[in-house]
């Protein structure tokens, strides 16, 4: 199966979505709901615009993506109404979290740091505790999407994480 997923539909997370007519779009419901009544400066529904004729698969909470605990989308709300991070078991390199925009930089994380932008900061207090928990639980890596740091961490393409 290809597919394809996104943490929210910010504009700078929907940038190449319409590059991918041919995967099934994965998308919360929540998420598209919120996005449709709120085009604006974040959110660009021609960027994404695909999603009305691409097969989709529409989810509310975690979703398993291959049926395998291999690849799963977590629910973690509030930056958008519904915002996902996504948790890799990896073969070698064990758990990794891949946190979209739960968590924007380190000092986030650090001191649990809540962006003016989000849209609801109980339900990103309460993602950043689900998240935390499960890092701690699995021993896992988070990786923070806006921080150059993290990012520069990860292996160069072609070369990948396993």
């Amino acid at each position: 199966m290809t597919c394809m997923a996104l943490s929210h539909l910010h504009f700078d997370h929907t940038g190449n979505a319409n590059e991918f007519p041919t995967a099934t779009w994965i998308i919360n419901k929540a998420e598209l709901a919120w996005a449709e009544t709120k085009p604006g400066p974040f959110v660009n529904l021609d960027s994404f615009s695909s999603y009305k004729t691409v097969k989709t698969q529409m989810i509310d909470g975690d979703y398993d993506v291959f049926g395998d605990g291999r690849v799963r989308i977590l629910k973690t709300p509030g930056h958008t109404p519904g915002h996902q991070s996504l948790l890799l078991r990896l073969s070698v390199a064990g758990t990794v979290i891949l946190s979209g925009d739960l968590y924007h930089t380190r000092e986030n994380r650090r001191f649990g740091r809540v962006p003016t932008i989000n849209t609801e900061r109980a339900d990103t207090v309460a993602s950043m505790a689900r998240i935390e928990t499960i890092l701690k639980n699995t021993k896992g890596r988070l990786v923070i999407q806006h921080d150059l740091l993290d990012f520069a961490a990860l292996p160069q393409f072609p070369g990948y994480l396993n």
